[in-house]
């Protein structure tokens, strides 16, 4: 990997954890932040962020119609409102994780941890990739079909992310 995209790399997680974690931030209710503050004090540039927005492979950003402001578009540990849609989730979907945590997601369930919400994935590949982040990957299946019979609520943030509060045990299941 070339210096560049190693340097784009390290910038897009650090801008990840400033719209999503930065608690020295105010945000607005939306989770919005300056463009202008990202540029001014944490050493972004315009066409850096257009870029790390653009190429995002998840499309984990997103800028305001008028250009002025940024966000992710899930993932907070903060609470604010970045205007999810309510909706019937698929008869499944599917959780990605790493070998180390297996044994705890099938006794305890899938928790938010440190986040607003349990993120995921509509797609087995998709799971796979969220899973190796962190190690070896599992697959995990989840029942939404039970979930959402039981009064569960589902979410779909705009880059097609499905969010939960939590997942119990009782719907979880080893996919690989």
């Amino acid at each position: 990997m070339n210096t560049m995209k190693i340097k784009r790399k390290h910038k897009s997680r650090r801008l990840a954890f400033l719209l999503r974690h930065d608690r020295s931030y105010r945000f607005d209710n939306f989770g919005w932040r300056e463009v202008s503050d990202l540029v001014k004090n944490h050493g972004y540039s315009r066409d850096e962020l257009s870029a790390i927005v653009a190429e995002n492979n998840k499309q984990r950003f997103e800028f305001s119609e008028d250009g002025r402001y940024i966000r992710a578009r899930q993932g907070h540990s903060i609470a604010v409102d970045v205007e999810l849609t309510e909706m019937t989730p698929p008869e499944v979907l599917y959780h990605g994780t790493s070998t180390d945590n297996v044994a705890h997601i099938l006794s305890d369930g899938i928790l938010p941890m440190t986040r607003l919400h349990v993120h995921l994935s509509a797609d087995v590949d998709t799971a796979v990739k969220v899973g190796s982040r962190h190690g070896e990957a599992v697959v995990l299946v989840v029942d939404t079909a039970a979930m959402s019979r039981a009064g569960h609520k589902f979410f779909v943030s705009r880059n097609g992310v499905w969010l939960v509060d939590r997942v119990d045990a009782a719907y979880v299941t080893l996919l690989r």
